[in-house]
């Protein structure tokens, strides 16, 4: 199950309110350092709280990222079947 945390969301209750094997978080540019490096933090406690009946995996997405490389980041990670409390960072393509 993907779940889009939008700028400033909780993404304490958006993960214990989702009932799936698989949650990938996916996080757009916050608009807020702080709030990201909180959502952050949140991840690998929310993996093992859920754990072993769901894990949990994010994407933060830099601005700029393309669609596909997010998706395949989510895909990667909804498919890692023994992967949970990670994080990917996708950042935009390299100029040059």
């Amino acid at each position: 199950m993907r779940l889009i945390l939008e700028s400033d969301g909780d993404i304490v209750s958006l993960i214990r309110s989702a009932e799936a094997e698989s949650i990938v978080v996916i996080v757009r540019p916050p608009a807020n350092a702080l709030w990201t490096a909180l959502a952050r933090a949140a991840i690998p406690p929310l993996a093992i709280e859920r754990a072993p009946g769901c894990r949990v995996n994010a994407v933060f997405a830099e601005e700029g990222a393309r669609d596909a490389d997010v998706d395949a980041a989510a895909d990667f990670l909804d498919h890692a079947r023994s992967t949970t409390g990670q994080i990917i960072d996708v950042r935009p393509p390299a100029l040059g």
